[in-house]
This record gives C-alpha cells, sequence and structure tokens, in this order.
C-alpha cells in the first residue's frame, strides 16, 4: 500500500515537472528571435529615446498615450503653412500607430487633452503661466521648440500635453520643430548623438540640421511605441523582449 502511495506521488511529480518544462521551453521559443544587425540597432535605439527624457522626471519605463491626443492649437497668426505641416505630421503618425491611437485637431479646447503654442514665447507668460514657467525654469537659452507630457505614474499612461513652436524662427526650423515636439509629446522624450539623419538627434541645432521628416529608425521607433503589443509601464528588459515578439511575428 505504501508502495503504491510513493508510486502515485513520484509519478504526479514527474507530471508536473514535465508540464512546467514543455511550458518553459515553450515560452523560451515564443520569444526566442535573432535580430537583424539593423533590427539590433532599432533596439537600441528604441531603448534610447523612449526609457529617458530630456528634463524632469525619468521613470526607466514605457510612456505612452492609451486613447486619442486631442489636438488644440493656439496661435496669434493664420499660419497656414505650419498648420498644413502639423495636419501632414499627424496624417503619418496615425498611420504609423496600429493600437487605436490617433491624434485628433480640435477647434474645441474644452475638448482637448493637448495644446499646441504656436507664437513667440513671451506670449505663453501670459496665455499659460505654469508652461511658461517649465519652459523657462531650467533654460536660459533661446528654444525653438518644447514638448511637455503629463502621465499618470501608476499606468504610466500620458493625459496630457504641452508643446510650443516659436513662430519667430524660420519656416525651415519651424517645420523641423513642429515635426520633433510632436513626435517627442508621443512619448519619445530624449534625444540621441547616435544618428544625425534621426529627428532625435541631439546636434542637429548647434550643426544647423533642420529634419523634416523621419528616417526610417524614426518610423520604426513610432511604429513600435504604438504597437498594439507595446504596453505602458514596460521596464528596459521586457522592451527588448517585446520588440524582439513583434519583429518575429511580423516575419511568421
Amino acid at each position: 500500500m505504501l508502495r503504491t502511495y510513493w508510486k502515485i506521488i513520484i509519478t504526479v511529480f514527474a507530471l508536473i515537472t514535465f508540464v512546467i518544462l514543455f511550458v518553459i521551453y515553450f515560452k523560451k521559443k515564443e520569444f526566442y528571435y535573432e535580430p537583424t544587425a539593423y533590427e539590433n540597432e532599432l533596439i537600441d535605439y528604441f531603448k534610447d529615446v523612449s526609457l529617458n527624457t530630456e528634463f524632469g522626471d525619468n521613470s526607466q519605463k514605457i510612456i505612452k498615450w492609451n486613447y486619442p491626443m486631442v489636438l488644440y492649437i493656439i496661435k496669434d497668426k493664420e499660419y497656414k503653412h505650419q498648420i498644413s505641416v502639423i495636419e501632414n505630421i499627424i496624417i503619418e503618425i496615425n498611420r504609423l500607430a496600429t493600437d487605436g491611437f490617433k491624434i485628433v485637431l480640435t477647434d474645441d479646447l474644452s475638448k482637448s487633452n493637448a495644446k499646441l503654442y504656436l507664437c513667440d514665447k513671451k506670449k505663453i507668460a501670459d496665455l499659460d503661466p505654469h508652461f511658461y514657467e517649465i519652459i523657462t525654469a531650467d533654460i536660459d537659452y533661446d528654444i525653438a521648440g518644447f514638448a511637455y507630457c503629463e502621465f499618470e505614474t501608476k499606468t504610466h499612461i500620458i493625459d496630457k500635453a504641452l508643446i510650443f513652436i516659436n513662430s519667430n524662427e524660420s519656416l525651415d526650423i519651424q517645420e523641423a520643430t513642429i515635426l520633433e515636439e510632436i513626435t517627442q509629446s508621443l512619448g519619445l522624450a530624449f534625444d540621441s548623438n547616435k544618428y544625425e539623419n534621426s529627428i532625435f538627434y541631439e546636434g542637429k541645432s548647434k550643426q544647423k540640421i533642420w529634419l523634416k521628416e523621419y528616417s526610417k529608425l524614426d518610423r520604426d521607433i513610432v511604429k513600435l511605441l504604438y504597437h498594439p503589443k507595446m504596453k505602458p509601464g514596460l521596464d528596459s528588459i521586457e522592451v527588448k523582449r517585446m520588440i524582439k515578439s513583434i519583429l518575429k511575428s511580423e516575419k511568421e
């Protein structure tokens, strides 16, 4: 009787062990993927610009919108060309996002959760004193633009964005700045010194590089951030694993 009892225990233990090892094996197989040289660059660059920030708190985790950004533009003139640039950038971002996110322009300030100030910096002091304080607190030099986001610390979901575009700059600089700052308001808040053809390139102002369109890396970074599998709150290790999973699934 005792032998039978122990045989049952050993059999059950062996079955449980087999099931655990089976699950571990297929979990590893599910996420195993050997990235190409370009994809390794993409993973590293994505982590650079999405997990760090130039100013303010640095959560070292993915922050992103989980619902539409409803953008209201505040301007002191007509600025038809700049508005057209903004509209075209929104079209491209909405095309790259596949998780349901989109940017929507609104004429109703009360319905907005994001504001873009297209004006002289000094005018923001009257229009939005709090935002003016943010863009002047640690910056004692002229800037072409600035993006500021607020997010829930528990969920890492962005719920507010403020963007400044200096209308005193040349059209070339304004166009490049509009592209950069709207993109940074998505949760990509860090500049890097790696790629001169990227809108996130840190040295573009000093070198007078005014980029008016995304590089391939830039497009892929926006696509990854707003992919359905890329969840807010993921850390560096989780991000790397998730990107590999996304890349693997796209090739299957």
